[in-house]
């Protein structure tokens, strides 16, 4: 099984600089790509708005599915499992990981997803799913306090998405959008839900956009940068994580591997 854990992408050209050609490899059939939501609320948005630019930038590196399906509310718990068994890709969208949690136990797929065994994408909210916790600090009138609850635990490890910030030193307050995170909150966030990652997806005055991407495949994690996407780690501080660039080619992701966990 492989899984992708991300921020967000290249809102111009999502899977152009290097990851469709991975998912081309990758991808055994072509028949199913299953959505997630991230709240029972985005189901139409994700429909109307979100899912046809997916679509759309998978079109763009050249890989078309079959059939397209978006797992609402409304669905059965036998709609629903039967659609998880003939994905050959899901991807777990962006919004509350909280109520994308809620809207999978009330599917009852949770199993499901924990032994889905094709490509799996999870962004922003559901790069959090994915994770062992999905964890939040005080940041914005959504998210005002420390919560945390169990996640998928697919791998062991817990994202925090949206650092978006240039510097390779994290800094000691971070505005991100509506929200503002706090380095103090982030340290002390990792001391129950270790280990921790902060991704990126860092949109650049110049247009670029930092990606920072961590694969799982098959228990082996790897680390993937776009541009200057960072990837970094929180324990007693954050530090950065070691990723290997190319500056003549900076339009491709870049891979650093890690020691793989069984």
């Amino acid at each position: 099984m492989i899984r992708y854990y991300c921020s967000g992408l290249d809102a111009n050209n999502a899977f152009g600089h290097g990851l469709g050609d991975m998912f081309k490899s990758e991808l055994k059939s072509r028949k199913s790509i299953v959505y997630i939501p991230g709240a029972f609320e985005n189901c139409e948005k994700a429909k109307v708005k979100y899912v046809p630019i997916f679509t759309k930038n998978f079109k763009n590196v050249g890989i078309e599915f079959e059939t397209v399906n978006i797992l609402t509310p409304d669905l059965t718990h036998e709609q629903a499992t039967q659609m998880l068994e003939n994905a050959d890709f899901l991807v777990l969208m962006g919004g509350c990981p909280f109520k994308q949690k809620q809207l999978c136990e009330k599917l009852g797929i949770i199993q499901q997803l924990k032994n889905y065994r094709g490509i799996m994408l999870g962004i922003s909210a559901g790069a959090m799913l994915m994770s062992k916790y999905i964890a939040t600090i005080p940041c914005s009138e959504e998210y005002p306090d420390f919560r945390i609850e169990n996640g998928l635990n697919l791998d062991g490890l817990s994202i925090f998405p949206h650092n978006n910030v240039s510097s390779v030193e994290y800094p000691d307050k971070l505005v991100s959008g509506c929200e503002t995170y706090k380095k103090s909150d982030l340290i002390t966030l990792a001391k129950k839900c270790s280990p921790l990652y902060l991704l990126q997806d860092n949109l650049r005055s110049d247009g670029l956009t930092d990606v920072s991407i961590i694969k799982s495949s098959d228990g082996k994690i790897e680390f993937y940068i776009e541009n200057d996407g960072k990837i970094w780690q929180v324990d007693k501080d954050i530090h950065i994580v070691n990723t290997s660039r190319n500056s003549s080619d900076k339009k491709v992701l870049h891979i650093e591997k890690i020691q793989g966990r069984d």
